[in-house]
């Protein structure tokens, strides 16, 4: 039996650089939607911000904000230097069935979700960190999963 696994929703959107980003990017991608409200997607800005770091050279790291004065706060509050995508209109989220934020996405060159979690859940970042450095073909970066919580709701 073949289990097919879901195209996700193609889009463009601009990042605050002023650069549009168009997804499926054909390498594979991690798209993190968050709001700068959601205390649980501040809590997790760093570790989306360490994978884009560690991973970016071979996998695209994204944020997409959902308010656009917010993600210029996420930047500036948490020194981003992952593009953050505005999705401001949520025509994305939307299209996405987002009911939670974070919502974290790991797909393959293609668009096709690989992984896919809401809320916070230490063992789940753990296991997309594993996975990404094995995609990546480098090693994972030193983390302290200690300073964080075993899990954490998101914000609807």
């Amino acid at each position: 039996m073949t289990v097919e696994t879901p195209s996700l929703p193609a889009f463009t959107l601009a990042a605050t650089d002023g650069v549009e980003r168009s997804f499926p990017t054909g390498r594979h991608a991690l798209l993190c939607f968050v709001h700068e409200e959601c205390a649980t997607c501040n809590m997790s800005m760093d570790l989306i911000e360490q994978a884009h770091r560690a991973f970016g050279e071979y996998i695209d790291v994204w944020a997409i904000g959902q308010d656009s004065p917010g993600n210029e706060t996420l930047i500036e509050r948490h020194g981003l230097t992952l593009p953050m995508l505005d999705d401001d209109a949520l025509w994305t989220s939307f299209n996405y069935d987002l009911v939670t934020v974070p919502a974290i996405y790991l797909t393959n060159s293609a668009g096709e979700q690989l992984r896919h979690f809401v809320g916070f859940g230490r063992e789940d970042w753990q296991t997309l960190y594993a996975e990404l450095a094995t995609i990546a073909g480098v090693d994972e970066p030193k983390i302290d999963w200690d300073a964080y919580p075993e899990s954490r709701p998101g914000c609807g």
